[in-house]
């Protein structure tokens, strides 16, 4: 299938674009990735592409990327990079929420802000 005489690498990407097309379950297009990336690293000697990982990354995780609310719909969400540092800059520790005025928590004054303000005055 991938063979070193032959141009592997076009091969490759043409088995992951047949493979992107097939409307499986979660869990069997995790195996059918996994079967393939091992075949090829078997047969080639070598990693494949990052951009044809990427598409077979993006293929597995192809339902997750249309749900709206998925923390509250998951157990364990998966955030991306920029979700995980947005949440967290938002997110107060509960010990401090009792002493905001009312007006700081509707109109989502940030808590750091205050601290340097307690601190110089």
């Amino acid at each position: 299938m991938f063979t070193t005489e032959a141009n592997y690498k076009e091969s490759f990407a043409k088995a992951v674009a047949h493979l992107s097309t097939q409307d499986m379950p979660v869990q069997w297009r995790i195996k059918a990735v996994d079967d393939l990336i091992e075949v090829y690293v078997r047969q080639v000697g070598e990693v494949p592409d990052g951009d044809q990982l990427e598409r077979l990354t993006n293929y597995i995780l192809r339902d997750s990327k249309n749900q709206p609310d998925k923390v509250s719909n998951t157990e364990y969400p998966v955030f991306s990079e920029w979700q995980q540092k947005h949440r967290s800059r938002r997110e107060v520790p509960l010990e401090y929420v009792g002493g905001l005025p009312v007006e700081a928590k509707r109109v989502g004054i940030r808590l750091k802000h205050r601290h340097k303000q307690k601190r110089i005055a």
